[in-house]
């Protein structure tokens, strides 16, 4: 989002992305070649996992660098991300909200007006065209249709808005044609989950933002993974202040580019521990204190669910609520049913599949404490969490337990947080002294390198993060062309003096 915004904006900009372009309908309408799969049918085998690293490796273990799905095991905390150009919107439920606090922007920073980042949320989502469902939409997998009779309840809870291509007519999927000729089909309530979105029903990054950006000027190179990032004298006569080396998965060479201004959005665990290695292990960067700090999960919580339905839950939307008990005494867990899509095509025996349709996935988030850390130690990246140091978990096991109850039936998960929405550890500041970056996303000891992704964040939404990623991207690309004018005006007036 940033990229498109300083690309709209004429300005010159080159993005790195480490994941591959995938192959769907959309990415194949604007003539897109050398797409990589979705983990779709017998490529969730080949093509499912990328990588997996844990706090003892120094360096995580690549199974398929077209992989899609990037897997980390910390202490008391175990991650989920992805590798794709679009970045997690691949996987997510395209389930786009506010933070559960609407005071979430105040008093973050002198320089930050809660009024200006509250305007973006209402852009963003006309960009990428998300609105709440309602019953005539006719979702299958419904909470309302699926609510053991009234025993789970979405009654007092926010609608989000969803980033899917919801049928005009429910029961007819049509084929959509967007104003910068991207081709889509709507939703047929099948195949939309956590393996990707095959005909484009669910609105990806790849094709809704970053594509249009492609036609403003801005260039992509794929595959192609940031290792290093340096900063250079400050006498440099080109005027540039940092190398970025990278390796381009293509060509399997090192190569490296130099730029005035770098924009880091690599994913929450990526970009602190690009950052690290880069202070650390080559002096390539200084300073930042407080990188690593304010880790938080979001309240991630991910189950098997045992319903022993007698619906077909996979059919109908990815992420289903939120919801509570009835009567609920929790005003600040939301649950979600995360349905098990993607089946037809794995070659699996078809009593399995029948029986994974009559089941799900259980899904929890809240505000946690932020209280864990990443660190870099001989060498190795790791990430400490404690859940018992936040209350949320303890609402979190409660809600679940009295699900359990009420509806008779089972929910099995580890006893570590599993989480999709990793996030801080170079977090917003009024300095390094409490923080890595300022209210332009700028980090305070290195000017010119700016960070526009889930680290930044100060603390936990509470509610699904995309959104509130997607605020944060376009305020740091916002400022960014600020401060891009401000210094031509200052060159324009030193020029005219001399």
């Amino acid at each position: 989002l940033a990229a498109k915004r300083l690309a709209d904006a004429g300005r010159d900009v080159l993005m790195l992305e480490r994941g591959p372009w995938r192959d769907t309908v959309p990415n194949r309408s604007i003539g897109l070649t050398h797409l990589a799969p979705l983990p779709q049918g017998r490529k969730v085998f080949t093509h499912g996992l990328r990588s997996v690293g844990t706090n003892r490796l120094k360096k995580s273990i690549m199974l398929n660098k077209k992989g899609f799905i990037e897997a980390f095991s910390g202490k008391g905390i175990n991650i989920i991300c992805s590798s794709n150009v679009g970045g997690g919107s691949h996987v997510y439920a395209a389930m786009l909200a506010r933070p559960a606090s609407p005071d979430y922007w105040a008093n973050r920073h002198p320089l930050l007006s809660k009024t200006a980042m509250d305007n973006y949320y209402a852009e963003i989502i006309d960009l990428l065209k998300a609105r709440p469902v309602n019953d005539e939409d006719c979702v299958p997998n419904n909470i309302s249709k699926t609510g053991y009779d009234g025993t789970l309840s979405s009654e007092g809870m926010a609608n989000p808005f969803i980033g899917i291509l919801l049928p005009a007519n429910p029961g007819k999927v049509a084929k959509i044609v967007d104003g910068n000729g991207v081709e889509r089909r709507e939703c047929e309530y099948k195949n939309n989950s956590i393996l990707g979105s095959p005909t484009g029903a669910k609105t990806t990054l790849d094709f809704a933002v970053v594509w249009p950006a492609i036609r403003s000027g801005l260039i992509v190179r794929d595959m192609c993974e940031v290792t290093l990032i340096r900063k250079l004298d400050s006498n440099d006569a080109s005027g540039m202040r940092y190398e970025i080396y990278y390796r381009d998965h293509h060509k399997n060479r090192d190569e490296c580019v130099r730029a005035r201004h770098v924009i880091l959005a690599a994913g929450c665990l990526n970009t602190v521990c690009l950052l690290m290695h880069s202070r650390n292990d080559s002096d390539g960067l200084e300073g930042m204190p407080r990188l690593g700090e304010g880790f938080g999960t979001n309240g991630g919580y991910f189950g098997f669910w045992k319903e022993n339905s007698n619906h077909d839950l996979s059919i109908g939307l990815p992420l289903c609520g939120p919801f509570r008990v009835a009567n609920s005494t929790s005003r600040t867990v939301q649950i979600l049913r995360a349905a098990i899509q993607g089946l037809d095509e794995i070659p699996m025996p078809s009593f399995i599949k029948r029986w994974l349709r009559r089941n799900a996935f259980i899904v929890a988030l809240g505000k946690d404490n932020n209280n864990g850390v990443m660190v870099l130690k001989r060498g190795k990246f790791q990430v400490l969490y404690n859940k018992a140091d936040s209350q949320i978990y303890q609402e979190i096991e409660s809600e679940v337990c009295e699900i359990k109850k009420r509806t008779d039936t089972k929910i099995y998960s580890p006893s570590a947080p599993v989480t999709v929405q990793p996030l801080g550890g170079a977090c917003l500041g009024t300095s390094n002294e409490n923080g890595v970056i300022d209210a332009k996303g700028e980090v305070f000891d290195n000017p010119g390198l700016y960070i526009a992704d889930a680290a930044a964040l100060p603390e936990s939404p509470g509610r699904p993060p995309s959104l509130t990623i997607a605020v944060w991207a376009a305020h740091v690309a916002d400022r960014l062309l600020d401060t891009i004018r401000q210094e031509s005006l200052q060159y324009k007036d030193s020029t005219s003096q001399s």
